[in-house]
């Protein structure tokens, strides 16, 4: 049995023990990235300058605090009783060949008070320098666990990570395919 926390997972590691296959294109991803989304906030110029100046001295915690929470405040990701915001919980995931678990950094899911049926995630924001870990694993690793919570093999689930001000967006149909795109 393979024991160890998400933060250890290489996305290597999450496609060899699930039998996930990266695929270069996803329908559903280039659909998701291309939907027109809300005007953008009034003040994203001023972050992106804020951004473009500091992200290199940045640490994690201040990338997330200047610029990634007051963006995401914009777009309004909770719709009570749908959905809602979660963050910094724990997730533990257990098959019989696998227990890993560890703490999911910001989420979409239904539910008030505990998260159920997840299907967004934005695991691991890493500075650009020093950024340490494998934020792609730990974001798959996330996801599988999801899967495995929702019941739902055939459940499309999102993602993203951030290394700095690049942006990688995920998809993946079950646990057999997913596909990664990046934007600046």
């Amino acid at each position: 049995m393979i024991k160890k926390p998400f933060e250890q997972w290489l996305y290597e590691d999450v496609e060899i023990e699930f039998g996930i296959e990266r695929i270069k294109n996803l329908n559903i991803l280039v659909n998701w990235l291309a939907v027109e989304s809300k005007p953008l906030p009034p003040n994203l110029e001023e972050l992106r300058e804020s951004l473009s100046e500091n992200v290199e001295n940045w640490n994690e915690d201040e990338l997330k605090m200047m610029f990634i929470s007051p963006l995401l405040l914009h777009f309004h990701f909770n719709n009570l009783p749908h959905y809602r915001v979660f963050t910094q919980r724990m997730f533990t995931l257990q098959t019989p060949e696998v227990e890993a678990n560890g703490r999911v950094e910001w989420f979409v899911a239904s539910g008030k008070q505990m998260p159920r049926n997840p299907f967004f995630f934005l695991q691991e924001f890493k500075p650009e320098k020093n950024g340490g870990n494998d934020p792609l694993g730990q974001l798959l690793i996330a996801m599988v666990d999801a899967q495995i919570r929702n019941n739902n093999p055939a459940q499309v689930l999102y993602g993203c990570y951030n290394i700095g001000r690049i942006w990688f967006f995920v998809c993946g149909i079950g646990r057999q395919r997913i596909c990664c795109k990046s934007c600046l």
